[in-house]
């Protein structure tokens, strides 16, 4: 796969035109994707570069911190989930609240025409940019007249009739309809985590887990169990995870851990990859240790089942 060439505002003006489309991409959902797939054709029948210009931090977590605190994926997973769809180029721009401030048409002028030399710019049907969000699609097509570029805005993707944006699959994860959510993204919701030192009560109950730190800026599933896929370097297993505060044993702080099917291996301090498959069941407090025990064999049992595994991991 090629590695993608970022670009920054240090590197205007490019020496060569380009097809754009502008966003936060906060998921690479596949509504974004189509927007990729556009910007790709117009760039192959114009025969120049294809860019995904970008913002990082994503605007709101600078404009409003306290409503916009997670997010479906940090900025280096937008960066890997970019390099999948055939990209080959990304233009990051700082967003800063001067940036903010800057009225859509200089927006356009400063960053898109002397910056970036664009030929043709796609961008989604509820897009808006600039100072109180003045700019939108009627606007850049009237730039493009002007300045001759090819403005174009795709419709809402909809998938079972849930138009596909970022903030309807946040709200699904956080209703826990993780198959919805991962249906609109296009693939299976995940996170990375470091493996850190845990209590060891996993291991004393005969389910050893793996205890993740995950960047705060992460979205996190609600408490409860759930199904994941397991990436430890280049394998792959399944398991349970649990997201909560284990009223049990009555802790205090939020964990996250992963009891991984058919592994025991000491992965602590590496970094694992986990996706999000189904959701299980509420987080509970027990009566004693040994209903815990016969809940979290249930639980293990029912995913066998359900990713279809038997002794060993497959």
């Amino acid at each position: 796969m090629k590695k993608l060439k970022i670009f920054t505002p240090d590197d205007f003006p490019l020496p060569f035109p380009t097809a754009i489309t502008i966003g936060s991409f906060d998921g690479i959902h596949r509504g974004h994707k189509a927007l990729f797939k556009r910007t790709l054709e117009l760039s192959n029948k114009l025969n120049i570069p294809a860019v995904v210009v970008t913002f990082n931090p994503h605007p709101k977590k600078v404009l409003y911190p306290e409503a916009y605190s997670e997010f479906l994926t940090t900025f280096e997973e937008k960066l890997e989930l970019i390099q999948t769809t055939g990209i080959h180029y990304v233009c990051i721009i700082p967003f800063t609240k001067a940036l903010s401030e800057l009225s859509a048409d200089l927006f356009v002028e400063k960053y898109l025409i002397d910056g970036l030399n664009i030929k043709a710019v796609v961008v989604g049907f509820n897009f808006r940019f600039g100072k109180k969000r003045e700019g939108n699609i009627e606007l850049l097509k009237k730039l493009g007249e002007k300045y001759d570029f090819i403005a174009e805005s795709l419709p809402p993707i909809k998938v079972n009739n849930l138009t596909v944006s970022s903030s309807t699959i946040k709200g699904l994860i956080k209703q826990r309809e993780i198959a919805k959510a991962n249906e609109l993204l296009g693939y299976n919701y995940f996170f990375s985590g470091k493996v850190i030192s845990g209590k060891g009560r996993g291991a004393k109950l005969g389910f050893p887990t793996a205890n993740l730190k995950v960047p705060e800026e992460k979205l996190i599933p609600p408490n409860g169990v759930y199904g994941v896929k397991v990436y430890i370097k280049d394998r792959v297993f399944y398991g349970a995870m649990n997201i909560g505060k284990k009223p049990t044993f009555e802790d205090k702080e939020l964990s996250i851990e992963v009891h991984i099917f058919d592994f025991s291996e000491n992965i602590l301090g590496e970094t694992i990859k986990v996706e999000v498959l189904t959701f299980v069941r509420d987080e509970k407090k027990f009566d004693s240790t040994e209903e815990l025990i016969k809940q979290i064999q249930k639980d293990c049992n029912f995913l066998r089942k359900y990713f279809s595994i038997k002794g060993k991991n497959s």
